[in-house]
């Protein structure tokens, strides 16, 4: 028998400094991409109303809520940012019982919502709710009488796989600034996310052993990243988002980027880049037809992020996108030389499409000298700009003094 529950998020909209309107979109779009993500088929899931979404499991007499934990807490960054303040909480409790009960449980207000969570009796019949807490276990609602939380938790813990631990750390997100040699000026920044309890950073920048093991995921926290950052900054600089190549054109996956680019507001798309990595030697055209078809919408540019020196640059057509950017491999220092080399040979095949080369996960002096001597535009990497906590697209910056320190050793160095 298949488990069906009732998913709802219990935000006010009066919190954030938004319409009605525009809040409960954000709200239904960032619930959509996260289910998107993480509700992996063959479960599935659909919105019966901006906060409130039916969940579904063919294969469990009982929903596994170990991924929903996330939910509340990421929701309440991304709409509030970090804050101590209670009365911003985010919940999201479950209703599971019959469909006329769920139904009934969807259309409550605000109101009838908080007396159903303190009696019992204001919930609809049928059915049962609880709470969904940070690490993913179920807290019933309202708690038994007579029981202390820490019983009722147990009561309730997801059986299928252990929770997450109860102190998991917010995800790390930063931003890497793109250097233009030409004018010793940081023109962009690439967006990256980490789980905090992550051991490797993820980033686009810092080469092979620092790419996320789970593609969307990584791309989908760092649409939710960028979201903060627009807020933040107000800078005419792109923002480069990163996009996995195989996992956007694969059909099983496509709906679901699509879902988590729609939170993206097409209002910032002058100031959104896609930074779309792991791309073959030799993308074909209906490739790059279906690339443009799905991001056109949201960005202004598209970069493509090869390992591939030889990438056929002469099989595009001129500015079918905006950059290539060879990632530099991870192997001795002479041997990506020679990897560079090769790269830089090619820079009249790029002037001629009219798309720009550039270069990342630069790693060494000698890659630096070596990317500017050819005049190569573009570079990037930890001998560039280390992570930072807010965009450096905008900022000049002497070339002698690269890299740019990351900003815990900018405060290590202020400390010493």
């Amino acid at each position: 028998m298949s488990a069906l529950a009732c998913l709802r998020v219990v935000v006010r909209s009066e919190q954030a400094n938004l319409s009605e309107a525009m809040f409960s979109a954000l709200v239904a779009k960032f619930t959509s991409a996260f289910l998107e993500v993480r509700w992996s088929w063959p479960r599935k899931f659909s919105a019966l109303n901006p906060y409130a979404f039916l969940l579904s499991d063919p294969t469990a007499s009982e929903l596994d809520t170990a991924e929903l934990g996330r939910l509340s807490a990421e929701l309440h960054a991304h709409l509030f940012g970090v804050t101590d303040d209670e009365s911003a909480k985010v919940i999201v409790l479950l209703f599971e019982g019959e469909d006329a009960a769920m139904a009934k449980f969807a259309e409550l207000s605000d109101g009838e919502l908080e007396r159903a969570m303190v009696e019992p009796a204001a919930a609809p019949e049928g059915g049962r709710l609880s709470r969904i807490a940070i690490d993913g276990t179920r807290l019933q609602v309202p708690p038994p009488e007579g029981s202390n939380p820490a019983e009722a938790e147990d009561e309730v813990r997801p059986r299928r796989r252990p929770a997450p631990p109860r102190d998991r750390e917010p995800n790390v997100e930063g931003l890497q600034g793109i250097y233009y040699a030409a004018r010793q000026i940081f023109v962009g920044d690439v967006i990256s996310s980490t789980p905090g309890e992550s051991r490797t950073r993820y980033s686009l920048v810092d080469g092979e052993e620092h790419l996320p093991p789970e593609a969307a995921a990584f791309d989908a926290d760092c649409v939710i990243a960028a979201m903060a950052f627009l807020a933040e900054s107000q800078a005419d600089t792109p923002l480069y988002l990163p996009v996995s190549f195989s996992t956007l054109l694969r059909p099983s996956t496509r709906a679901a980027y699509a879902e988590i680019l729609s939170i993206l507001p097409h209002s910032e798309r002058r100031r959104l880049s896609a930074a779309v990595y792991d791309v073959p030697r030799a993308p074909s055209f209906q490739a790059l037809k279906q690339l443009h078809s799905a991001l056109d919408e949201h960005f202004s540019a598209i970069d493509l992020r090869t390992r591939d020196p030889a990438f056929e640059i002469e099989q595009l057509n001129p500015e079918a996108v905006t950059s290539v950017t060879l990632v530099l491999p991870q192997a001795e220092p002479e041997r990506r030389l020679i990897v560079l080399r090769r790269f830089l040979s090619k820079i009249d095949a790029y002037k001629r499409r009219r798309i720009w080369p550039a270069l990342t996960n630069v790693r060494h002096q000698r890659e630096l000298d070596l990317a500017l001597e050819a005049r190569l535009p573009f570079v990037t990497g930890p001998a560039v700009c280390r992570l930072q906590s807010k965009p450096m697209g905008g900022r000049s910056w002497p070339v002698d003094q690269l890299p740019v320190p990351s900003m815990a050793e900018t405060l290590q160095k202020a400390s010493a």
